[in-house]
């Protein structure tokens, strides 16, 4: 090679000095760096990455998007293709990321490099703090958004299970992608947990969750919850109008818990929205486009539903484009000690009590029960221990503290008011419930009374609540209030 002067260049010379310069530059503007392989599970942090992130331990073995959710590295994983010089919020601020692929001989993606600048002296510097400051702004200007934003990622879900990881990969796929997941499983296993993790993890990451219980609103009120009321659509409706979930949710996640029990006629009205990406409000004929993201969740068999009429086919499909179950806690057993110390730390920080620990013949009894109302039930188990065992540590017969308790939470402590008993099948529950005589006040035996005609009036229509509510009498957000206070499950 050759010069304009004629002068005669070795290009490996080149070569090696343009390496040495991008090699000073990276060196110069770049702080952190972090490397994942092909299924994006990191290898390598460097230190000082760790510290800015405020990690206690070693990330590596994890998979990149537990530690950073909108991290780059999967798309560069995914495509092939790199991202140079572009911003990611991170911590509060925005920093300056490039990602790599990195290729074998094949020209295969093996996994990926990424180098990050958080603080540097260069000219990109006030571009950070011009991102910075309009971030700031943004965030005063919708202070709403904090209290319509996702409140857990998927690092928080406890468990190391097989099936408890195969939900979290569907979740992050599904999460890559634009599309609605219909989550299903049974009461209690976390399903709006796990809608919370998608959303953080997606691309609407920034944007509202909206999270709407169809089976707690009564009919009358459903339409207007979801598609809102225009101005003076009705006698008594306000001037200025309501916006529905739809509306609020704008281009977030509108999350639709016990979507099985959706009426008919709206179940028409949400397939619009999913097809044609509009929706009319109440007493309004104005269309309003909408780009909300859709992600169900239901405890009921909707394919049977759909065979049975009470579900529209076409919807189902739609939901479902992405279908998720979500495992019982009884198919992933060796997740009851982590969850379990995730819970027991919990409710110590909630309720103001010292740090408290499960012995060995605690976590055994854990272990043995069938857990039929799942993770809830599991919560509530942990939650009623903890409140007994501070009791038990500060009063003793002496009337001093009890050194005996010693924080810790022993499989005595576990039990009572009947909270690990043998689970019952539906139909012994109304069996038993049926004969046992009336006892107590005449405030309980109006009680016992109702829990046995709901349990009677769910036997008959086979778990079905909305038939169930019907044959009672009342509506279907009534009888969810009952069975909530009546603690049946």
């Amino acid at each position: 090679m050759t010069d304009h002067h004629g002068k005669t260049f070795d290009t490996r010379i080149l070569r090696t000095r343009i390496l040495k310069f991008l090699q000073h530059s990276f060196d110069d503007f770049y702080e952190h760096t972090i490397a994942a392989d092909k299924k994006g599970i990191l290898t390598w942090m460097s230190e000082s990455y760790c510290e800015f992130l405020g990690l206690k331990e070693s990330p590596v073995g994890k998979h990149i998007t537990d530690i950073i959710p909108n991290s780059y590295l999967p798309q560069v994983i995914a495509s092939g293709k790199p991202v140079l010089l572009d911003v990611l919020y991170i911590r509060n601020q925005w920093v300056l990321v490039s990602a790599v692929p990195l290729l074998n001989e094949h020209k295969e993606v093996e996994g990926a490099f990424a180098f990050v600048a958080t603080d540097t002296p260069s000219t990109a510097k006030p571009l950070l703090a011009k991102y910075n400051r309009l971030q700031s702004e943004v965030r005063n200007s919708k202070h709403y958004q904090s209290e319509r934003s996702s409140r857990y990622q998927l690092s928080q879900i406890a468990g190391q299970s097989e099936a408890l990881k195969t939900v979290k990969h569907q979740i992050r796929q599904a999460a890559r992608f634009d599309i609605s997941v219909l989550l299903t499983g049974e009461t209690g296993t976390g399903k709006e947990l796990f809608a919370h993790a998608l959303h953080n993890l997606s691309d609407r990451a920034d944007k509202p969750f909206v999270s709407i219980n169809v089976a707690a609103i009564p009919d009358t009120l459903i339409e207007a919850e979801f598609f809102g009321v225009a101005p003076g659509a009705f006698t008594g409706a306000k001037k200025e109008g309501r916006p529905g979930k739809i509306e609020i949710a704008q281009d977030g996640t509108l999350f639709l818990d016990e979507i099985g029990d959706m009426p008919l006629p709206l179940q028409s009205k949400l397939l619009r929205v999913l097809q044609e990406k509009e929706f009319e409000k109440v007493g309004s004929n104005a269309v309003q486009a909408t780009n909300v993201r859709i992600v169900a969740a239901t405890s009921r068999d909707l394919l049977q539903m759909v065979s049975m009429g009470e579900f529209r086919a076409d919807l189902y499909y739609r939901l479902s484009a992405m279908p998720i179950h979500l495992p019982p806690l009884r198919e992933r057993m060796e997740d009851i000690e982590l969850l379990s110390e995730r819970i027991l730390d919990e409710c110590c920080e909630r309720l103001g009590v010292a740090t408290k620990e499960l012995t060995e013949d605690a976590l055994m009894l854990l272990r043995s029960h069938d857990w039929p109302g799942n993770v809830r039930e599991l919560y509530n188990v942990i939650e009623r221990a903890c409140i007994m065992n501070e009791k038990a540590s500060h009063i003793s017969s002496k009337g001093f503290r009890d050194v005996f308790s010693n924080n810790l939470i022993r499989h005595e402590e576990l039990r009572p008011p009947k909270a690990l008993v043998p689970a019952r099948t539906p139909e012994a529950v109304i069996q038993t419930d049926t004969d046992d005589t009336f006892t107590g006040s005449l405030k309980e035996q109006i009680r016992q009374a109702e829990r046995r005609a709901i349990l009677h009036a769910l036997r008959q229509c086979g778990g079905h609540k909305t038939r169930a509510a019907q044959q009672l009498g009342i509506s279907r957000a009534a009888l969810y209030q009952k069975l909530e206070i009546l603690q049946i499950n």
